[in-house]
């Protein structure tokens, strides 16, 4: 019977957008994690236009070593709204939602865009008034580690570079609630403002 781990897969641009904003950020750490990890790069990217999925090995190494950067909460949000631009351009997400008002093409949108990144997570989106909301559960980021700050800014850059694309100007995102902050948390919850 294949374990839990072995059953989770990654679009590789989540790996992909993590090691460009790290390269960003901080260029020598990049060549660390590639080194150490044994990560190329232009594989990955490889990966990507060949839509094959990613394993959580690598994943879960990388994460546990960027956790511990100073600019982790920077990197992976920027990680976040990066990801979809390669999404948009892979999977040409559809034109057609510009018919539909903010809150439903927002809706459409995380539907489309958010499963590749979550593994084997699941998410359910919520609407309370104007405010949007989305909950993670078992998000790779906080699986099974305890912070004193939010881990999930992927998801969270994710959200917001998915609401921009509904609205005029800029949609903010932000975690609300991280299971790596709360052990009785059941799982991560984003606010989203459109």
């Amino acid at each position: 019977m294949p374990t839990h781990a072995a059953l989770e897969r990654y679009h590789p641009l989540l790996m992909y957008s993590l090691l460009a904003a790290v390269r960003r950020f901080e260029p020598d750490f990049y060549a660390h994690l590639c080194r150490a990890h044994h990560l190329d790069a232009d594989r990955i990217l490889g990966l990507f236009s060949e839509v094959e999925e990613l394993g959580p090995a690598q994943l879960t190494a990388v994460l546990g070593e960027l956790r511990e950067h100073q600019a982790y909460h920077d990197i992976v949000h920027l990680a976040g709204r990066n990801a979809l631009h390669g999404l948009s351009e892979q999977q040409r997400l559809r034109a057609s939602l510009l018919a539909l008002g903010s809150a439903a093409r927002f809706a459409s949108l995380v539907k489309q865009a958010l499963p590749p990144f979550l593994g084997i997570s699941s998410f359910v989106h919520l609407v309370r008034g104007d405010l949007q909301f989305v909950e993670v559960r078992d998000s790779v980021f906080a699986r099974g580690v305890h912070s004193e700050r939010p881990l999930c800014g992927f998801y969270a850059g994710l959200l917001a570079e998915l609401g921009s694309q509904c609205v005029t100007g800029a949609a903010n995102s932000a975690e609300i609630r991280c299971c790596g902050m709360d052990p009785e948390a059941q799982s991560c919850l984003f606010q989203v403002s459109l």
